[in-house]
């Protein structure tokens, strides 16, 4: 057994990963033996692919600003439903959630 012990510090040495045998705990035979099957380059691989992908679904949330709808003259008015209509074709829309007493204003 102290040789499978050995032969389980070597491998996480080379591959980084120490930490495991950091913890006083009883290490069984069968224990030793299902970490050593354990493919550590695989799985750091695959925790490296899951960080990248995070980072890439990363967006900044930033403060819209409003107009008050009874304030926009008739031209406006229409100016943001164009603005808005072609925004829809193009598969391209938000929602917004306002607190009470928002919903009488017009996001740009």
């Amino acid at each position: 057994m102290e040789e499978k012990l050995k032969e389980l510090q070597e491998k996480l040495k080379q591959e980084k990963q120490e930490q495991l045998l950091q913890y006083p705990i009883n290490y069984t035979e069968e224990l030793i033996n299902h970490l050593l099957k354990i493919n550590y380059k695989q799985l750091n691989e695959l925790y490296q692919e899951a960080i990248k992908q995070e980072k890439k679904e990363e967006i900044a949330i930033e403060p819209i600003s409003a107009i008050e709808k009874e304030k926009l003259t008739e031209e406006e008015k229409n100016k943001y439903e164009k603005i808005g209509e072609n925004i829809i074709k193009q598969g391209k829309y938000a929602v917004v959630t306002m607190a009470g007493g928002q919903r009488n204003k017009i996001r740009a």
